[in-house]
Parts: C-alpha cells; structure tokens; sequence
C-alpha cells in the first residue's frame, strides 16, 4: 500500500502541474469519488440514456418507413411521444448535469476537511443534498445569463443586416467571442460556490476577478481536459459502436431496409447507457481541473496559501491527518 498524502489544494501551479495534479487527484480518488458519481449522478444519467436509446431508435425506424410514406416522418415529430421524450431529456439531462457538478464539488470540499481519500458515500450524499437546490438554481440562471447574451447579441445583427450582409458576419463573429469569452470567464462560478459559501451573483463577480488577466491559462487549460475526456470516451465507446455497426448490417430486411426492433434496439440502449455512463466520468476531469485552477487564481491574486503557511510556522507539524494508506 502506498502511504496516503493529501493535495494542498492553495498552491500555485504552472498549466502542466494543474494538469498533473487533475490526474493524481483522479487516480487518488478514484474508488470513492467514482463510487460517489455512480450512485447519485448515475441514476438519472441511466433514465436519459434509456430515453435517448428509445428516441434514436424510433427515429430511425421512422427514417425507414418514411421512404414508403413520407408522412409518417412528420406525424413522428408531431407526435405528443415525441415532445415527451425531448421534454424528459432536457430535465432529467440538466437533474444529471447539476448532480455531477454538486457531487465532484462536494467531494472537494470533504477531501479538504477531512485529508483523506477514503470519504463515506452517505457523507458526499449529505452534501449534495445541501447543496443541489443551489446549484439547481444557479444553474437555471446560468443559462438565463447566456440566453440573454445572445438575445443582445441578435439585436444589433439584426441592425448591421440593414447595412451590409458583410457586416452581420463580423457581428456574429464578435458575438462569439463574447460568448466563449464569457464562458471561460464563468467557469469558476460552482467552484466559488461551495468553497466560499456564496449566492450565484457573488461567485459571478468574482468569478471575473479571478479570472481577469488569466483567462487564457483558464481557456487552455478547460479545452485540454475537455479533449482528454473525450477522446478517452470515445476510445472506451469504440468497441460498442464497431458492434452497433455489425449489427446494422445484419439487421437488414429483404427489402434492403433496416430492421430496428429487437437485438438492434437493445444494442441501442447498452450503447447510449455506457456513453453516458463514462461520459459522467470523464466530465469530473474538467471540473476538477477548474477547481485546481480556481485555487490557483487565489493563490495568485491573495496568497491564501502562503498566509496559512506563515500562520503555522514554528508550530509542530500535524502529520496524522495525511499520512494513511492510500485505498484504491
């Protein structure tokens, strides 16, 4: 067993080291905090990949009929079933999103107080409970937020079009930098939330002190574990969709059409739910390297961790709390 010792987390770190210490907390903390999003992130992520499975394949089936009777395609997307499913998707996606967010946050937050990697299941359910509606609600005007940005965004496109068609390119161009810009600069928001105990307006505020002057190394460093998460997903995924793949080929009627009841169904339905499984998985590589970078930008900007170490100088140094084996 090797000997247990926990991450500082008010550090400065340079881009690779934020990148390192993403993948050692990972791999220090992969049975509990795996363990953690798989039974409360993962049920809902389970009831929407079922969902999107049965949408997919209904989807299909209807792009198949339709070559028979066009109309049937249309009475499909017209079809009180299919707004249901598109309804229970969106909310049962955003009840997953905010769960995974909330859990890999208040994970965080446990493995701070308590310096240990072997962190109860019903404890990081305790927090989440307390913290969810919070998040829920931050997330709402989140999107609230974005919504808002592109409406403003519209309006002087929409002026610029009256002008010169050239024009409405460049405005949509400057939107979308404002946009990502925004985006990159609201990362931290969860991250504020629960470390400083703070409302949504507040972490938006200083979400954008931390990030001033450092948005760049936050951009670089969100589309790098973004691409490692994805890419390590679709590497995993692969052997399901080789096998959804021979199996399309062999469902095939003699009518040279594609059969999609039955085995081809079912493959439809493990495929969407192992995608969504290790997409959850995955995703907490992005938000703990925002939470690394978030200490970061503390670090930086106020020496939070240098005060603490000048506070116990020439006090005994504490080593029972870090130093156990390491499960995992």
């Amino acid at each position: 067993m090797e000997t247990f010792v926990a991450i500082k987390y008010q550090q400065l770190r340079d881009f690779s080291e934020k990148i390192n210490v993403t993948f050692y907390f990972l791999r220090q903390n992969f049975k509990s905090l795996g363990k953690a999003l798989f039974f409360i992130a993962g049920p809902p992520a389970l009831l929407v990949s079922l969902i999107f499975g049965n949408l997919f394949s209904d989807l299909f089936s209807q792009i198949t009929a339709s070559k028979a009777d066009p109309t049937s395609a249309l009475s499909f997307f017209t079809s009180i079933s299919f707004w249901l499913q598109m309804v229970l998707i969106s909310v049962v996606g955003i009840v997953t999103y905010v769960l995974t967010i909330t859990t890999v946050n208040s994970y965080l937050r446990l493995y701070q107080v308590e310096q240990t990697n072997m962190i109860d299941l019903s404890r990081v359910w305790d927090e989440v409970r307390s913290n969810f509606l919070k998040y829920l609600g931050s997330v709402f005007l989140y999107v609230i937020l974005f919504v808002f940005v592109v409406l403003v965004g519209i309006i002087p496109m929409i002026i610029l079009s009256t002008i010169s068609p050239i024009l409405v390119f460049f405005g949509f161009f400057a939107v979308l930098v404002g946009y990502i810009y925004l985006w990159v600069a609201t990362q931290p928001i969860f991250v504020i939330q629960i470390f400083e105990d703070c409302g949504f307006f507040k972490a938006l505020s200083r979400s954008f002190f931390l990030v001033k002057g450092k948005w760049w190394s936050t951009f670089g460093l969100v589309l790098i574990l973004s691409l490692i998460g994805f890419v390590l997903s679709y590497v995993i995924t692969l052997p399901f969709s080789i096998f959804a793949n021979m199996t399309i080929m062999h469902d095939v009627t003699e009518q040279g059409q594609l059969d999609f009841n039955g085995p081809m169904a079912t493959v439809f339905q493990i495929m969407f739910v192992f995608y969504y499984m290790t997409q959850i998985l995955f995703s907490a590589l992005t938000h703990l390297g925002v939470a690394f970078q978030y200490f970061n930008l503390v670090e930086i900007k106020e020496a939070r961790g240098l005060m603490s170490d000048i506070e116990k100088f020439g006090q005994a140094p504490d080593n029972s709390a870090n130093q156990r084996e390491e499960q995992y």
